[in-house]
């Protein structure tokens, strides 16, 4: 949660990146493809914040049992274009005693398809 926020503040990924392994796998809702291993990792995380002009998330739950972890938040700030957002999500992590091996991201797309 602290590297997302450094990301979200200063769109800094490498704190992020760190926490991944090589050969980590990374999805989220939307988008028919995954990324893989650190660069995968680079690649998702410049991607996401790209789109923002601002951001920041309040996590309101999180469960972590052996190697895997449920993140529920809310997401707000402004895209690119100025517009307002505000949206809910969940994320799994999955674990090893190392790194992050696998991300999930699963949030409403609907809130970013034009009105």
């Amino acid at each position: 949660m602290e590297a997302l926020g450094e990301l979200h503040q200063s769109g800094d990924v490498e704190p992020l990146i760190e926490l991944f392994g090589d050969d980590a796998t990374l999805s989220k809702a939307g988008i028919p493809h995954e990324q893989h291993g650190k660069g995968g990792a680079r690649t998702f995380w410049e991607q996401y914040r790209e789109v923002f002009d601002d951001i920041d998330a309040t996590f309101r739950h999180t469960v972590t049992d052996d190697n895997v972890a449920y993140l529920e938040w809310t997401s707000h700030g402004h895209l690119r274009d100025g517009a307002d957002f505000e949206y809910d999500g969940v994320s799994v992590l999955e674990g090893d005693d190392d790194a992050i091996v696998a991300f999930r991201t699963y949030y409403d797309t609907a809130k970013f398809l034009p009105a």
